[in-house]
């Protein structure tokens, strides 16, 4: 390959995005508005939930534990209740996500040494009714310490390491930064070249010197360069705008980027070539990049969660490594070198795809 035709055919591809000032303007504002959206849509975190009380026997000991959900920043009590038909029927009508029950003996039960509390939840949102149970179960358990005169055998002392306030945002955003370079990356290349092949220029290229390669790293190199500085803007955000600690060498997080971007792009062009038209290409990018980054790559959902054999799928979802990485650069401050294993796995993915790539360059004409 010569670096004069690359040179040539990266300068051409520069101009031609520098024109297309809608395209150009999309390159910068999708990331922005997925890291945006996402970033503030998926939280994993309780606040403010709506919940009702229904305390049969209005005593001093059932009004101390509504005081302590009134208390509650998790919690917003939208309603008192005056029977179990009026809760029944506020929780059909989704007015509330659940409704704590303190029975009518709660207070002799109490005294007894041995009360029973009623929580009734809205399962229609499953993770949600699990989120609302336990700081129910939380708040419940920190009132009876409180009433414990003598300390209890035994304590626990929780210290969370990397995400010490335990904000569902620091796992979140990094994640979804590695949404937003899967499906930027593989889309920009995707329909630039689905575009080359759509208005027939690529029949002309067969009567110029260009050699595959020299045709597809010109191609890539000018979005390589907006791709970086996608990534470089996703990161700032995450850092002064969502407040997600950057612990680890910017440099090291600036190297696994390139290497996944360059996965992503790789991709992106070879789904191109299979496609042939671009309405095609950003569907099969939709499908094939951003849906497994969002559910296989353990963003949102743990992988060891997932059915076995889903997991073992995961294992050819590049995301799924560059998640890693991410999150162990950005919050425990270690380096690639230390997640060799995942950085390899790309790697590894970018060689297959580079493969298939020259392979399916070849219905182009070119040497």
């Amino acid at each position: 390959m010569k670096l004069q035709n690359i040179r040539a055919m990266a300068r051409k591809e520069a101009w031609h995005m520098l024109r297309d000032a809608r395209g150009l303007a999309f390159m910068f504002l999708m990331p922005a508005m997925m890291l945006f959206i996402f970033g503030y849509a998926i939280n994993l975190d309780i606040m403010n939930a709506p919940v009702g009380l229904l305390e049969e026997s209005h005593d001093l000991a059932s009004n101390e534990l509504a005081a302590r959900f009134a208390s509650s920043h998790a919690f917003r009590v939208e309603r008192h209740f005056h029977d179990r038909a009026e809760l029944a029927a506020s929780i059909q009508r989704g007015q509330v996500w659940g409704a704590i029950v303190v029975p009518s003996t709660y207070a002799h039960d109490l005294a007894q040494g041995h009360a029973v509390v009623q929580l009734i939840l809205d399962g229609t949102d499953s993770n949600s009714a699990r989120l609302v149970r336990n700081y129910v179960l939380a708040v419940v358990n920190q009132h009876a310490l409180s009433l414990i005169d003598a300390q209890p055998p035994v304590t626990v002392e929780a210290r969370t390491w990397f995400n010490e306030t335990n904000e569902s945002r620091y796992a979140i955003v990094p994640g979804v930064i590695v949404m937003v370079m899967a499906m930027v990356g593989a889309l920009m290349t995707a329909l630039t070249v689905a575009r080359e092949m759509e208005s027939g220029n690529l029949v002309m290229l067969r009567t110029t010197p260009l050699s595959r390669g020299e045709f597809l790293l010109g191609k890539l190199v000018p979005y390589f360069f907006v791709g970086m500085a996608d990534v470089a803007g996703s990161v700032a955000a995450a850092v002064f705008i969502f407040d997600v600690p950057l612990r680890g060498s910017v440099f090291g997080l600036a190297l696994v980027s390139a290497l996944f971007l360059l996965v992503a792009m790789t991709q992106g062009v070879l789904i191109s070539l299979v496609a042939g038209n671009q309405i095609l290409a950003s569907q099969m990018v939709q499908v094939s990049t951003f849906m497994p980054s969002f559910l296989l790559s353990g963003v949102v959902y743990a992988i060891a969660n997932m059915p076995e054999a889903l997991q073992y799928l995961t294992l050819i979802i590049p995301a799924r490594y560059y998640v890693v990485v991410v999150k162990g650069i950005f919050l425990k401050g270690i380096g690639p070198v230390v997640l060799w294993t995942e950085v390899g796995a790309l790697l590894a993915i970018l060689s297959l795809l580079a493969f298939l790539l020259m392979r399916a360059a070849r219905r182009l004409g070119l040497q």
